[in-house]
């Protein structure tokens, strides 16, 4: 396969919320893992996440090894994160990132509060026309747990005494918010307060937390009241 072959392969291997998942449970993991316990882990069946191994072992990011048995039968296969493979995400998209983050660093002097207000500028071109008078509440949560998702985080909400709690894995920056939390966070939290506000107001986003563990972060919302 040539650079640019390999490129496109991984290109498309990425462009899958679920394959980053994989990709990133596997690179915070010690040990090789099968396809059940990563099945488990992204509430997949088996099969479809074989699919998704297929793809990412095709792009050299994963690798699968025949795990020795004791018994009679067919060898167990495990897969583990190539260790030459770089960034899991494509070197250019990361430098771009980096630069972004840069520029807004060095050309004002409260760099949280203009990523925040950008983070609410693109949620109002995300969420588009919508009829805010009409959502409540719960609509408004699962509609933001919703965008979410679609910009590649993988959230899980959990709703309870009165809030919603996000957990969000497999954060599409994540290389570049751990050296710059200030500017990528805040953006994310702009984000979600802004497609609050595109949506009608009825949810408020109380809290964003970074890295709570090292693949994730979490966000609570309220209803407004």
């Amino acid at each position: 396969m040539t650079p640019a072959e390999l490129r496109q392969a991984r290109y498309r291997a990425l462009s899958d919320p679920v394959r980053r998942r994989i990709l990133r449970l596997l690179e915070d993991s010690a040990e090789p893992r099968d396809v059940e316990s990563l099945a488990g882990a992204v509430r997949l069946h088996p099969n479809t996440v074989r699919g998704h191994l297929d793809v990412l072992e095709a792009a050299d990011l994963v690798a699968r090894d025949k795990q020795p048995r004791t018994t009679p039968g067919r060898p167990r296969m495990v897969y583990r994160r190539t260790s030459g493979s770089g960034e899991p995400a494509a070197p250019d998209y990361r430098l771009l990132a980096e630069m972004l983050t840069a520029t807004v660093e060095s050309s004002t002097h409260d760099p949280a509060r203009a990523a925040e207000e950008a983070g609410r500028r693109w949620a109002r071109q995300l969420c588009g026309e919508m009829a805010p008078h009409a959502l409540g509440s719960d609509e408004a949560t699962r509609r933001i747990t919703q965008l979410l998702e679609e910009v590649g985080f993988a959230p899980r909400a959990e709703a309870g005494g009165g809030r919603t709690v996000i957990e969000l894995s497999d954060c599409p920056f994540r290389d570049v918010a751990r050296d710059h939390p200030e500017v990528i966070c805040s953006l994310h939290m702009g984000l979600m307060r802004g497609a609050a506000e595109a949506l009608g107001n009825a949810t408020e986003v109380e809290s964003l937390e970074p890295f709570v563990q090292p693949s994730l972060c979490r966000t609570v919302l309220t209803p407004r009241v």
